[in-house]
């Protein structure tokens, strides 16, 4: 795949990232090098194995699911860096017009 600066800024658009032209000339052979990798990845032979099989997940060991102790809503508030006296305040990641 070819990894040029066209497709670097396209990419950071579609992830809103503001990247200068510097990092854009920086990332592009990066990311030409990362996506290499992957096509060496993609050339590994693995016969009739099934992509989906997986060694099965035992249980042993783990803790059982129970309820524990809750956190007082208090402490949480007091230890966030902004909060309106009854929740947590967090920058927006999406635009209403969208």
């Amino acid at each position: 795949m070819d990894i040029d600066e066209t497709l670097v800024r396209h990419v950071a658009k579609l992830a809103r990232l503001e990247l200068s032209d510097d990092e854009v000339t920086g990332i592009a052979p990066q990311l030409a090098e990362i996506f290499g990798h992957i096509d060496q990845i993609q050339q590994i032979d693995v016969g009739d194995m099934d992509p989906a099989t997986q060694d099965p997940i035992t249980l042993e060991g783990l803790r059982s699911d129970e309820p524990g102790e809750t956190l007082d809503p208090r402490s949480i508030l007091r230890n966030a860096p902004q909060h309106d006296g009854a929740f947590l305040v967090v920058p927006r990641f999406f635009d209403e017009e969208e």
